[in-house]
């Protein structure tokens, strides 16, 4: 598939559930990288979805944030015939956008002991800035700082674009929505409570040629 990055689209899901699109972009995510959950179409998901689209509309992965205790946790996913064309990093700098657009101090990602290609994905993410913290967890400060790294115009360089006023409106109308309710696991493919110190989300990139 030929995928031209500055044509891609960063589309919000205000009632994010599972549908046929996200059956396919996850069948394509190797085992290990996610828990095993059942998923039906229809199945309400929890946390911020966006998805990437093509100029032509077409899904070709998915970006997840979660506001946890000031940070965002995160994950993104690319169908298999997407990767090594810029989707990732596309994917990577607009999570890091709408996290920055929401004074939120750190994205934070977990690759799981169990990711068939740890070793890859975890260079993968910090070669783009991102630093190992005591608990395991990698992640990158966005408040208050420019994101990106300087890799002389490779992608997911300099500042990661803001969001849109729509796209702050519809968190904070959001975030009011769920401020009373129980709040749900971090790994958006499960759905059991979560409570401090049990934060890790399991995010997904894929390695391969190490460009997205």
């Amino acid at each position: 598939m030929a995928v031209v990055p500055d044509t891609l689209q960063w589309v919000a899901d205000p009632d994010p559930r599972w549908d046929d699109d996200r059956t396919r972009v996850f069948a394509s995510v190797p085992p290990g990288v996610f828990p095993e959950q059942a998923r039906a179409v229809g199945d309400r998901l929890t946390g911020d979805w966006w998805s990437v689209r093509s100029a032509g509309g077409e899904v070709l992965g998915y970006g997840w944030l979660d506001d946890v205790w000031g940070d965002a946790e995160i994950l993104l996913a690319v169908g298999a015939g997407a990767r090594g064309t810029g989707a990732g990093s596309f994917c990577l700098a607009r999570l890091e956008g709408e996290a920055a657009a929401r004074g939120l101090n750190y994205v934070v990602n977990v690759v799981r002991d169990s990711h068939p290609d740890r070793e890859a994905v975890t260079g993968w993410l910090l070669a783009r800035g991102f630093s190992a913290a005591e608990d395991g967890r990698l992640r990158k400060r966005v408040g208050g700082r420019q994101v990106g790294q300087a890799t002389g115009g490779s992608p997911a360089s300099g500042p990661a674009p803001r969001p849109d006023d729509g796209s702050r409106a519809r968190y904070e109308a959001e975030r009011a929505r769920v401020a009373g309710l129980r709040h749900e696991g971090a790994d958006p493919t499960t759905s059991a409570p979560r409570g401090p110190g049990a934060e890790e989300s399991g995010g997904y990139v894929d390695p391969e040629q190490h460009r997205y």
